[in-house]
């Protein structure tokens, strides 16, 4: 897969995406509703494989999508394996440290590689990529997909009589559950958190990641990330632990936290809001959502709940499922058995830094502003915990080794 470094211009307006109403009827070897990070990697991937793909999302690309913007060191690694991570670099901007404040704005600074990348853009470099694989990318909505046996599956699409003919359907359709409901996927539909964000043009200089765990944010945080010269993606996420939790107000306290978190007070006096607040569902512990097979059909991504819980990070780990759905869905079409979809929670298990089952055990720490506050002066005091809580952000490590008594406690004598 060789490096492709287009303008970022360029990657906004040379995409060649048909519209499902011009496509004939076809059988393709796969179909993939959803063209975000986990599908289009996975049509990457199944394109690479030697197979027919039909890429389809509802909406025109580019086209906005609220996220952080942030990609972790995951997510890296898929884009250098893939032959982007050139091109996602030149589109975005890149920062060697995070600052991280309690809700007493207590500062953690941690240095490493991260970089950010506006979601219409990366978005947009995945698809063309596929394009570039071989894929056949469209605009249309999935209404539906019907079972034709045991080989095959027909799909219907919402812009007028369109159907397409496929021996496996992969769905990627994000915090949309319609699709994935009617095809017998996702059990548990509660959304596990929500999210907002705006895009700010301020002429105060900020080079270096910003995340406040406010008091009324928490369990959650909000963010400020440079993503281009004097632009910034600020918002703020709040997760739902319990299906009882009241609504989230997350719109009021973003605008608290502009007026009183100190730098983004700063910011907003020097600058003003670029686009309008927007927001999205977060779906988090794929544990528990329920069937993610059924038939020749497979879910993947955020739509079944990939969001890591710890950090609300989802652009990484959509794109790890998408890629361990693409193989699995590989070796099924060789076989001509379809049943082997029916354990990619197994191997989703795997994959690293996709394991949340201490997760339950230690949100506490997110919860309570005091622990928050205490973990933080110890981490700022402690070599052994300092340099376990840089892993966790790097995807290296356990996060139950810094949020619990027992990481905290080893803290005190290493």
């Amino acid at each position: 897969m060789g490096e492709d470094t287009p303008s970022v211009s360029a990657t906004l307006v040379d995409l060649k995406q048909q519209s499902i109403e011009t496509l004939p009827v076809q059988t393709w070897d796969v179909i993939i509703a959803g063209a975000g990070p986990a599908g289009s990697i996975a049509a990457i991937t199944l394109a690479d494989m030697g197979h027919r793909v039909l890429l389809t999302d509802r909406d025109w690309f580019p086209r906005s999508k609220v996220c952080g913007d942030c990609l972790t060191p995951g997510a890296m690694r898929i884009l250098r394996r893939y032959g982007l991570f050139d091109a996602a670099l030149h589109a975005g901007h890149r920062c060697t440290q995070m600052r991280i404040y309690s809700p007493a704005h207590v500062r953690i600074d941690v240095p490493g590689d991260y970089l950010t990348v506006k979601r219409e853009i990366l978005d947009q470099l995945l698809a063309r990529k596929a394009l570039a694989a071989g894929v056949t990318f469209v605009r249309g909505t999935a209404a539906a997909l019907e079972k034709r046996g045991d080989a095959e599956i027909a799909v219907r699409f919402r812009e007028g009589p369109s159907m397409q003919v496929a021996r496996c359907g992969l769905l990627a359709t994000g915090g949309r559950l319609a699709l994935a409901q009617k095809s017998g996927l996702v059990a548990h539909p509660v959304a596990s958190g929500a999210a907002v964000r705006c895009y700010v043009r301020s002429r105060l200089p900020i080079k270096h990641m910003v995340i406040a765990c406010e008091r009324t944010i928490l369990p959650g945080y909000a963010w400020i990330f440079p993503v281009e010269k004097d632009l910034y993606n600020v918002g703020c996420g709040r997760f739902m632990y319990r299906q009882t939790e009241p609504h989230l107000h997350l719109k009021r306290s973003f605008h608290a936290f502009l007026h009183t978190f100190p730098i983004a007070r700063e910011l907003m006096e020097q600058g003003d809001m670029e686009t309008p607040l927007k927001g999205a569902v977060l779906r988090s512990g794929w544990q528990h959502i329920g069937p993610m097979a059924s038939g020749a059909c497979l879910g993947m991504g955020e739509m079944v709940g990939t969001t890591s819980p710890y950090t609300g990070e989802g652009i990484g780990k959509a794109m790890q499922s998408g890629v361990l759905a693409a193989k699995l869905v590989h070796r099924c079409l060789r076989k001509g058995d379809m049943s082997e979809l029916l354990r990619y929670p197994g191997y989703l298990r795997l994959l690293r830094g996709m394991c949340y089952d201490g997760f339950e055990r230690t949100r506490k720490w997110f919860e309570h502003p005091l622990l928050v506050d205490f973990l933080a002066h110890r981490i700022n005091h402690s070599p052994y915990l300092y340099d376990r809580f840089t892993a966790v952000l790097q995807e290296k490590n356990d996060p139950a080794q810094v949020f619990s008594w027992c990481g905290v406690l080893r803290s005190l004598w290493r």
